[in-house]
């Protein structure tokens, strides 16, 4: 019967709100209170640049380091490899996508050059506990990953990193399909520029990206695209990371209008899915911790794996948009494992992706979808 749905409603893209091109006449970019911004080609870009200056700190450690948790994506990998730091890899808590307080201060070195805090989906780690632990070992950067979120206008003054990554690449909560930004802590004698290795590529095609990307989050173009076995959307995937370049001029005028839009978007439908989904379902605590931000998809954590499988097959049956995320801990997807230093067991990081759901909340989501999905979550039975 779900199945029939989809073929009636089409597929609902997992992510992606529409662009608006509306050029800016001059830059009308947000300003960061004791931050140095540098704009990028990328979300990698920025985070390659963030390790890059971290490293140039301490360049009487030989073979530096950084700490990244065991549930991530590898581009994270992509980044470090890029700014020559070994990465390690350490597990994530129990049923949490933030790092293991006690995992990580037993991987913690002297050749630990950074921490990269992750916020995933909206859940940001514990920056209160790192912000702590950094002042124990002050030569370790704290690098604060949001790729997958991006701060209201009055949310900027919670940022607490030494460096701290956005992306602006397609699905993510600010979408410009490309472009990336840094923020590091004022530091004048630091010339982040100097990191760059390319010039900007010609945006002359990217209005016509826009356009088709627009038309394709319409559920039955993009069903065209998600039923089609050879081009395996959503596959998380290594990709290494070559050049580093500035953000172009055309997106950097895309980006205040695009920026005011995102900061007007209601979160009625993640407040919808809060009241909705019974708290017997759901096992991610952080969702109603302090730690919440805006969501850019909503995570669900259900008991194990067979029921994550089956309630996740029914969904995608259904065309509703939901995925399995990364689907594997770190070391485990292809490539990855031969270039990362395992510190102990990722046990928990391999919990947590035998178990998580992701929720659409974009704003192609209506009522009609969104009682859909309802219904299939609380017909579950446990």
């Amino acid at each position: 019967m779900e199945a029939f749905g989809a073929l009636i409603y089409g597929d609902l893209p997992p992510v992606g709100n529409r662009i608006c091109w509306h050029e800016a006449a001059q830059e009308e970019l947000p300003s960061f209170i004791d931050y140095q911004p540098l704009w990028l080609d990328c979300g990698t870009s920025a985070l390659a640049v963030a390790l890059l200056a971290a490293k140039a700190k301490h360049p009487e450690i030989s073979a530096p380091e950084v700490i990244v948790p065991a549930y991530c994506c590898p581009d994270l990998v992509a980044a470090a490899n890029f700014a020559g730091v070994k990465v390690v890899v350490v597990d994530i808590a129990k049923a949490d996508p933030a790092l293991d307080t006690n995992a990580l201060q037993a991987s913690i070195s002297d050749s630990t050059v950074a921490i990269i805090a992750v916020n995933f989906l909206g859940i940001c780690d514990n920056l209160a506990a790192l912000t702590q632990l950094r002042q124990q070992h002050p030569h370790i950067s704290l690098i604060e990953d949001n790729a997958q979120w991006f701060p209201d206008a009055e949310a900027f003054s919670s940022l607490m990193g030494d460096y701290v990554v956005f992306s602006f690449g397609r699905g993510k909560p600010l979408s410009l399909l490309g472009g990336g930004l840094l923020l590091a802590k004022a530091e004048p004698q630091t010339d982040l520029a100097a990191y760059l290795t390319g010039q900007p590529a010609p945006s002359s095609r990217l209005k016509l990206k826009v356009s088709a990307y627009n038309l394709l989050l319409q559920p039955r173009l993009y069903q065209l695209l998600n039923r089609n076995p050879l081009l395996k959307l959503g596959e998380t995937r290594y990709h290494p990371l070559t050049v580093v370049t500035p953000m172009d001029d055309q997106r950097r005028r895309l980006l205040p209008e695009n920026f005011n839009r995102y900061s007007k978007r209601s979160q009625s439908r993640e407040f919808a899915y809060d009241k909705q989904i019974p708290a017997s379902v759901n096992c991610l605590d952080a969702l109603t911790s302090p730690r919440r931000r805006r969501l850019l998809r909503y995570p669900l954590l259900v008991d194990d794996r067979l029921q994550r499988d089956l309630l996740l097959q029914k969904l995608r049956s259904a065309g509703l948009g939901a995925t399995a995320m990364y689907q594997k801990p770190l070391p485990e997807i292809p490539g990855v494992e031969a270039m990362v230093d395992i510190r102990g067991n990722y046990n928990n990081a391999r919990d947590f992706a035998d178990r998580l759901i992701t929720l659409p909340l974009h704003e192609g989501v209506d009522e009609k979808s969104f009682n859909r999905i309802i219904s299939i979550i609380s017909h579950l039975k446990r």
